[in-house]
């Protein structure tokens, strides 16, 4: 697992992609494994709730082979790297996983060391995006951290294939329920293989689940893998684009602000 913040002040702000990743994407994005490498137990918090766990095994299993399609949108930043446009990716892939429109509001959180001053001291713009975001869904929010993360990139005569390992925990809060909030680890292996033709990018994405350090069987795994997705991604480029992310924000209903 990769150590907890994992980015080094000498290096890049931003998970950096190649240049021929700016732009939308349309993406049709396949589960081919999901499995529980230290077996049920540990699939649902902790394994305070076998039924729970078993009935997610279950429905991810049923998404074996299945196609889910969505937009990804990568821009330049005013130092002209590519970044992941959070905001409008969060929102379209948690859609298109539910099937429906949830997402009533998503936006930048600032955080030490990922705030808008910080993007100009860096020469970047205000509105460039940070490193963690809060989505609000109705009676829910959802609150995610990029911790660390690294990535390479292969020559141009190896292929080019650009790899990334990014980690995240996404705290999960449903304010005036009288509960404590969720917190989720979670590291995402990503590969973007441009296409010979340069009409398209093939991608593999491995999203393995740890147990927080909160959790009540952490020290029994500690920083093993309790569940591993594993998805196959088609990207093909979309001619004409949408709203900024600002834009996006603004589109979808208003919702509770952070207390």
């Amino acid at each position: 697992k990769l150590p907890s913040g994992f980015v080094a002040p000498w290096g890049p702000s931003d998970l950096w992609y190649p240049p021929w990743m700016e732009g939308r994407w349309h993406v049709s994005a396949v589960l081919v494994n999901f499995s529980a490498p230290l077996g049920l137990k540990y699939v649902s918090n902790g394994g305070s709730d076998l039924k729970t766990a078993k009935k997610t095994m279950i429905e991810q299993r049923k998404r074996l082979g299945i196609p889910v399609e969505y937009d990804l949108r990568f821009i330049r930043t005013k130092r002209g790297n590519v970044v992941e446009d959070r905001l409008f990716n969060a929102a379209t892939r948690l859609n298109a996983y539910a099937n429906r429109t949830v997402v009533r509001n998503v936006e930048y959180a600032e955080v030490t060391e990922s705030t808008k001053a910080e993007n100009v001291k860096r020469g970047d713009a205000p509105e460039d995006p940070l490193l963690s975001i809060t989505v609000y869904f109705k009676g829910l929010l959802q609150k995610v951290f990029v911790t660390g993360f690294v990535c390479e990139q292969d020559p141009a005569e190896q292929g080019g294939a650009w790899r990334s390992c990014a980690s995240s925990r996404t705290l999960f809060a449903a304010p005036g329920a009288g509960t404590n909030p969720l917190a989720v680890d979670e590291e995402v292996l990503t590969e973007y293989t441009r296409e010979p033709s340069g009409n398209g990018v093939q991608g593999r994405v491995r999203q393995i689940g740890f147990l927080n350090a909160n959790d009540q069987a952490f020290f029994e795994v500690f920083n093993k893998a309790v569940t591993i997705a594993e998805y196959s991604l088609t990207l093909t480029p979309v001619s004409s684009e949408v709203e900024g992310p600002a834009a996006v924000a603004a589109s979808v209903a208003s919702a509770p602000q952070l207390a």
